[in-house]
């Protein structure tokens, strides 16, 4: 199993795997409570930094606190940013509340490119 990037992606409260062959496209991947699987793939976008298959950015720059892939096209003329459109049922407030998470942003533009975790858990209140 992929152990590269995290994501909210797929609209649970749960992180998803995203990762793919360096130079390639990436794939979002998540647990269907049986083995993991394909939910979204970067198609037409290259991925960034040798060999660790990374996106340009991912975080939560909309504000839904589910986060975007921004990749680079095939041809390197543009970006593409990648959102999801899997319903979800829950509504936070954006991941770029969080100190933490914005912090891990900007070092992932700045310094490391690797994805930027929250300060809080995700859950359901009830």
């Amino acid at each position: 199993m992929s152990t590269n990037f995290r994501i909210f992606w797929d609209g649970d409260l749960y992180d998803e795997l995203l990762d793919g062959e360096s130079g390639g496209p990436l794939e979002v991947t998540s647990w269907n409570g049986e083995r993991m699987e394909r939910v979204f793939r970067t198609e037409g976008c290259v991925s960034i930094n040798g060999t660790k298959a990374n996106p340009c950015l991912q975080a939560d720059i909309l504000g839904d606190w589910r986060e975007e892939i921004i990749m680079a096209r095939e041809d390197n003329n543009a970006l593409r940013v990648f959102v999801s459109d899997i319903p979800t049922e829950y509504s936070i407030k954006t991941l770029m509340h969080d100190p933490v998470y914005r912090a891990g942003v900007a070092a992932e533009q700045t310094a490391y490119n690797q994805p930027p975790h929250i300060g809080f858990c995700l859950r359901k209140l009830s």
